[in-house]
């Protein structure tokens, strides 16, 4: 039985929300009833989470903060959730319902346990602890196998792929793609070492690993050829022997790329793998959702 009901709020709570968006939260809470309310960092992870946790969604209500003040633009979508999190723990002490979900991007897994510790989101912020983005773990051979049966229907070209099976597609395509991803995160992590004010690789760098090599050096060029070099590999060894390139570089950005990349050289078709992240989750939620997704359910005590 849903949970929803009819809840009047009156202006003077919510007075600590910025005025242009004040009526927006009002109505989303109103819309919420007595539903715990998860600030989530766009409207993808908002339709994300809403399929993976669709049979709670009487009592789970996701809200996109992407629309957001004027004083936080340029900023991204975390820093975005962590502050509405912040301003309701901080002037609704007694309310123990709202959450906030953001992705870990490049953090350390110290970096990751002692952000969500701080006191001013009272144990209620969430950070993904296994993979870079949400998108991360579509990174499945099972799952983009599946996606690609259900796609081949309107690409013909992709039948001869999917004949060969899955293990197939593993070999040729995401195995070589996650070796990508191995070079990128240890570019990523190089960087953010020498100087974190530097935008990370372009989405679209070939993956070779003497070409990210290059344009390391190339933002880098301030520093020593052989300190830089030396760091990427040293990132690189750490990456590969703890098997954790995933929590380094993006899905979102590289693996959704790298993968289009690879198939139109393979069959000639185009997809974007952007364009079909609902597809892609409800595939996600047919297998066993990976650990982070049961943390989270726990983390939101959903009895």
């Amino acid at each position: 039985m849903s949970l929803q009901f009819n809840n009047t709020i009156s202006d003077n709570k919510y007075n600590f929300i910025d005025q242009s968006l004040r009526q927006v939260f009002k109505t989303a809470v109103e819309k919420a009833g007595r539903k715990k309310i998860i600030f989530v960092e766009g409207y993808d992870d908002e339709v994300i989470y809403s399929i993976l946790y669709e049979d709670n969604l009487d009592k789970l209500y996701f809200i996109d903060t992407s629309f957001t003040t004027a004083d936080l633009k340029g900023t991204g979508g975390c820093e975005k959730v962590k502050q509405h999190l912040k301003d309701f723990v901080k002037h609704l002490p007694k309310e123990k319902r709202f959450y906030g979900i953001i992705d870990r991007d490049l953090k350390t897994d110290q970096e990751v346990k002692e952000e969500k510790q701080q006191v001013c989101y009272d144990g209620r912020l969430f950070i993904f602890f296994e993979a870079y983005t949400l998108e991360n773990y579509f990174i499945d051979s099972d799952i983009l196998y599946e996606f690609l049966v259900g796609q081949s229907i309107s690409h013909k070209k992709l039948i001869p792929l999917i004949k060969n099976g899955k293990e197939n597609l593993e070999q040729q395509i995401i195995q070589a793609i996650l070796s990508c991803l191995t070079y990128i995160a240890a570019a990523n992590l190089t960087i953010r070492y020498f100087d974190p004010s530097k935008s990370f690789l372009e989405e679209t760098i070939s993956c070779e690993e003497e070409n990210i090599k290059n344009r390391i050096l190339q933002k880098l060029n301030q520093f020593q050829k052989d300190q830089i070099l030396s760091k990427f590999l040293e990132f690189k060894k750490e990456l590969i022997e703890n098997n954790e390139a995933l929590k380094f570089a993006s899905a979102k950005l590289y693996f959704a790329s790298q993968f289009n990349r690879k198939l139109k050289k393979q069959t000639q078709v185009n997809i974007q793998l952007n364009n079909h992240k609902s597809e892609l989750a409800r595939i996600l939620k047919e297998k066993q959702l990976p650990k982070d997704f049961q943390d989270l359910f726990d983390h939101l005590e959903i009895q």
